[in-house]
């Protein structure tokens, strides 16, 4: 079905009913799923055509962000569709529908924009997370947003100024193309399901310790006092029904941990079930302190790409292979005794900070690199005939985000 706008049209399932508002158009899948109702919003101003328009009106929405409380943004592209650059901003972001009793979903909202002839459209898709998958037919409506023939355009009704623009110098130039600055983008205060309950490193340490016994030993002493301020134990040291329910996500949930490699581990621990998943992570500003907090499992990417700083950036082409001692060089001093060119030379000169994914049982499934503001790379040592050297190679695809194979990877292996 076509969806018109005055100037810019898509095409959406036929069996989605279109609902005309002034100044936009929207379009709604025939059903719900968990509450909420997959949908596209198109909508369309005049703007002054400028060459830097659709950088500026990008970056003008990523500022507008931190407005929406919780939202961690994953990704932003420059595509090419139908002889025009796009701008495809992607975002995680939390609602409570009645429906589902005000727990939260997490929702994957993907806003395309493009400028054609002084106008401007933003088709945004939104629908829960869950529902989606690379590629599907939902992200398939976004390649169809276009420009009307010339012959059947009518001006939008609204104008739209637009504003100062900060550039990436870099990518402006690698691109040929204005390219906005990213790092406006301030990471998001996380919204939980509810308040995380702090505990002192130790005690959490001895709960988990004797959770993970499966016949829990009362607590006694200062850990007893803590753990029952926390509603985990009563006076005689013995679980509460909420020390069950996190002991019962303990035993048979699936295990993880995400560490970050500074000189004082940083560990982000969590256990997934089919509903929800109880997390453990270093409180962000006492030292010694604990955070142990849980969310429905929809909603757990949201949370591990925030608590990862997976900010965007702009796609890189980086493929470097290090022996260990300059991975090591490189990571805890910051030393470039390596060379590489193009995307990789401009990756190298940003810090590194290692990351690794494992479960329960200590198996890593993914290492990556992260940078402040030139993305991530999966680094990874393949011990072959052909790797003779016991290369460590390092690997930013454009085609690959890392926020895509985090997600896959805990995803195929719960």
């Amino acid at each position: 079905m076509h969806l018109l706008g005055s100037t810019f049209c898509c095409e959406v399932p036929d069996e989605w009913r279109e609902i005309k508002q002034p100044g936009y158009v929207i379009a709604a899948a025939p059903s719900s799923s968990l509450g909420f109702t997959p949908n596209v919003v198109l909508r369309e101003s005049i703007v002054e055509g400028r060459p830097d328009a659709l950088a500026a009106i990008s970056q003008a929405n990523l500022r507008s962000v931190a407005e929406i409380p919780g939202t961690v943004v994953v990704h932003v592209e420059a595509v090419e569709r139908h002889g025009e650059e796009h701008r495809r901003i992607w975002m995680l972001t939390p609602v409570a529908p009645e429906e589902i009793h005000g727990n939260i979903l997490c929702l994957l909202i993907v806003q395309d924009l493009v400028v054609t002839d002084g106008a401007i459209a933003e088709l945004t898709l939104t629908l829960p997370l869950i529902e989606w998958t690379p590629g599907d037919h939902h992200q398939a409506i976004l390649d169809t947003l276009r420009a009307l023939p010339p012959a059947e355009r009518n001006a939008p009704a609204t104008t739209s100024t637009i504003p100062e623009v900060t550039l990436d110098e870099w990518a402006t130039a690698r691109d040929g193309a204005p390219r906005e600055d990213l790092s406006v983008l301030t990471p998001p205060n996380l919204m939980l399901q509810a308040e995380p309950l702090v505990l002192s490193d130790a005690t959490a340490t001895t709960f988990f310790a004797h959770a993970e016994q499966r016949v829990f030993t009362p607590v006694t002493g200062q850990v007893r006092d803590e753990l029952a301020a926390a509603g985990l134990v009563e006076q005689d040291g013995s679980p509460t029904g909420a020390g069950f329910w996190y002991i019962d996500h303990l035993l048979s949930g699936t295990g993880w941990n995400i560490t970050v490699a500074t000189p004082t581990p940083h560990v982000f621990r969590f256990w997934v079930t089919d509903a929800t998943t109880i997390f453990t992570a270093p409180h962000p500003d006492e030292d010694g302190a604990t955070l142990l907090a849980y969310c429905p499992s929809n909603d757990l990417f949201r949370i591990l790409l925030g608590w990862v700083t997976a900010t965007p950036a702009w796609p890189m082409d980086v493929h470097l292979e290090l022996s260990g001692q300059q991975l090591q060089d490189k990571l805890e001093r910051d030393t470039l005794t390596f060379t590489g060119s193009d995307d990789a030379a401009e990756f190298a000169k940003h810090p590194w900070t290692l990351l690794s994914l494992r479960n329960s049982a200590d198996e890593t499934f993914l290492n990556w690199i992260h940078t402040s503001s030139r993305g991530q790379a999966a680094a990874w040592f393949e011990p072959t005939l052909r790797n003779a050297n016991d290369l460590i190679t390092v690997r930013q695809h454009i085609d690959a985000p890392l926020w895509l194979q985090l997600m896959s990877t805990i995803a195929e292996n719960q």
